[in-house]
């Protein structure tokens, strides 16, 4: 079975700047230069990271469907990201310095139930019109949320299950009343 059939049609596939690679190397160079015992491997990363950028740029995939965000990424530790759209609270667009010199943006994905400040759910650097991919991330994400509220609204709720909630509201309230 074809990944397309177990997550669904493709709606919008996001491309990649080549000016990744670069951006990368200097990357490197940054925190080898920062560590200061990581200067004498500059040389070893310049021989390596025009590969490794190349390697990178194309292994990164994004693909928007119309239930997740789906992001492959990675040479050497690989991971494969399905963000289903209901679970996104944000994506921000990002840039530093060194980004803006080469004209690229990063995409992050914040999603609820994400674990502390640990940082984003997913994080596509140098997507081609990130503005046009998140906007359009989101446009969907809207959709598959009106259709959620459409179903919850569809099906009422059975009277067994309002008097157990209503049960539970009374006991909660109860108690909150015997801590004060």
């Amino acid at each position: 079975m074809s990944q397309e059939a177990v997550t669904g049609e493709t709606l919008l596939e996001a491309q990649f700047d080549t000016k990744v690679s670069p951006y990368f190397r200097w990357v490197g160079v940054f925190w080898l230069v920062v560590t200061v015992a990581g200067i004498p491997l500059i040389p070893f990363w310049f021989l390596i990271s025009g590969w490794y950028g190349y390697e990178f740029h194309r292994r990164m995939s994004g693909r928007l469907t119309a239930q997740a965000l789906e992001i492959r990424k990675g040479v050497f530790f690989r991971s494969e990201s399905t963000i289903p759209l209901n679970r996104i609270t944000d994506l921000r667009l990002h840039d530093d310095p060194l980004m803006r010199h080469y004209g690229i943006r990063s995409l992050k994905v914040e999603t609820a139930g994400q674990s502390g400040q640990t940082g984003s759910e997913g994080n596509l650097v140098g997507v081609i019109d990130a503005v046009e991919f998140r906007n359009a991330v989101l446009l969907q994400r809207q959709k598959v949320l009106s259709a959620d509220l459409t179903e919850e609204s569809a099906s009422p709720a059975q009277p067994g299950e309002v008097a157990g909630l209503l049960t539970e509201i009374r006991d909660i309230l109860s108690r909150m009343e015997r801590n004060q």
